[in-house]
């Protein structure tokens, strides 16, 4: 589900091969001890890259991550509602430039163009295709307006690059939320020259056996040590150390692969402090919100036997958008975003499934209520190692993601979807940041 703006016009960083190819490192210059030369914090898709990259090139490696699992913001449920899910991220972005794409037809994963038919719903009636002309124009003209200011350098917020007349247009409602659905946040809130230094090509592709479950394979062979949360880095001119709930942890250099909230709210801590424009950088970078909630019913209670996605109109669009037979299944995955997501999020996840079916219910009749299994709701705000979905930028805050490609006092290396401007919020863009990183680690262990 494309729901960003993109123009091939744009300078694009990424390559076809970068996930099944190891990048060049150069060969380590071992140093007296038998510690690790780098500790990677996260073993999320930026962590799990660097990791795998820098082992490959002989580095000693140890990964510490807080969850009992691995991937992150990446991880298929397959047991909740009987077919596999993404919880957290799902689409294979920018297809024609994203090095998973390769990775995945290589090694089985079959890979499905996300070309579902789109129904927007007025109550239970589905509204046809001449009724939709003026919401497919005034897409077509956000898009315009909001590449315009990209184009004249304008770090706006994207709401102030639209007209008067297209916030007040009676589709805007229903348009901008596909623009807060890409950034977990509304309009008035992410910069409008950041979104437009995103790089997109291609279709968006979704995965039946599932992105974690993608990511997964790709870890294989990386040592994780879970349950294994870092609280303080310490960090000088004689290498770090990482408080754990097992001990500390010394290495030479640190790849810090967690996201953007985790710094910026205190949850790891930095002695002595980041500089102040690093720290200030996270703050810049605050996660979005996207949840989802997936429904399983007894029999087929939608409108085919393919899937579609489904939406409801409605005056302000506090809504959710469907996913309804999801890999032919009596399965429905529902979508919320910004402050709606965080609203429901806060009610729990019952009510969060309340809402879904009575949306649906509202579009598909009764038999939705009646037919009703079980289902399941994401919350990751309230996750402790995510606090968000996805990062943005603030408006007046271009160059943060720059900022933090840069090494900190020749020992700390960030990592992960939010230092990655061409690609940010997505697993491909943690990837290229991990590429990035494990060069950079590798540079410093060699001039340590």
């Amino acid at each position: 589900m494309n729901t960003r703006f993109s123009s091939d016009r744009r300078r694009f960083l990424l390559t076809a091969g970068a996930v099944a190819a190891a990048v060049a490192l150069p060969p380590p210059l071992r140093a007296q001890g038998a510690g690790p030369d780098v500790a990677v914090i996260g073993a999320g898709g930026a962590g799990i890259t660097a990791a795998k990259q820098l082992a490959a090139a002989g580095y000693r490696v140890v990964v510490l991550e807080a969850r009992d699992r691995i991937g992150g913001r990446a991880f298929t449920d397959g047991s909740s509602v009987g077919v596999p899910w993404d919880r957290g991220c799902s689409w294979l972005h920018s297809s024609e430039v994203n090095p998973w794409v390769g990775y995945a037809r290589a090694n089985g994963f079959e890979l499905v163009a996300d070309t579902y038919p789109r129904r927007v719903f007025d109550g239970e009636r589905p509204l046809g295709q001449a009724e939709l002309t003026g919401l497919h124009a005034l897409r077509e003209r956000m898009n315009a307006e909001l590449e315009a200011a990209g184009r004249r350098g304008l770090d706006i917020p994207a709401e102030e690059a639209l007209t008067l007349a297209t916030r007040q247009d009676e589709w805007y409602a229903l348009a901008a939320s596909g623009l807060t659905a890409w950034e977990g946040i509304e309009p008035s809130n992410f910069s409008a020259l950041d979104s437009f230094h995103y790089a997109g090509r291609g279709d968006d592709l979704l995965i039946p056996k599932g992105y974690g479950n993608l990511l997964a394979h790709y870890a294989r062979g990386v040592e994780v040590r879970l349950k294994t949360p870092v609280s303080r880095l310490r960090w000088s001119a004689g290498g770090v150390s990482l408080d754990t709930p097992g001990g500390t942890l010394s290495a030479r250099v640190a790849v810090v692969a967690v996201p953007s909230a985790t710094i910026a709210e205190g949850a790891l801590v930095f002695s002595p402090w980041l500089p102040v424009d690093v720290l200030e950088a996270h703050h810049h970078l605050p996660l979005g919100l996207m949840n989802k909630v997936a429904l399983r019913f007894k029999r087929n209670v939608f409108p085919g036997e393919a899937s579609e996605v489904l939406r409801q109109r409605r005056a302000g669009w506090r809504g959710m958008s469907y996913i309804t037979r999801l890999w032919g299944g009596n399965v429905a995955v529902g979508m919320s975003a910004g402050a709606f997501a965080r609203e429901l999020e806060a009610a729990g996840e019952q009510a969060a499934i309340d809402h879904a079916l009575g949306e649906l219910a509202g579009m598909l009749g009764g038999d939705v209520r009646r037919h009703f299994d079980r289902g399941a709701a994401t919350a990751w705000a309230s996750d402790p190692f995510s606090r968000g979905a996805y990062s943005h930028c603030l408006p007046g805050r271009f160059g943060a993601r720059e900022r933090l490609t840069h090494p900190v006092g020749d020992r700390i290396v960030f990592a992960g979807e939010h230092t990655e401007q061409s690609a940010y919020g997505t697993l491909h863009g943690a990837h290229l940041s991990g590429l990035r990183a494990a060069r950079q680690a590798a540079g410093l262990l060699r001039r340590a």
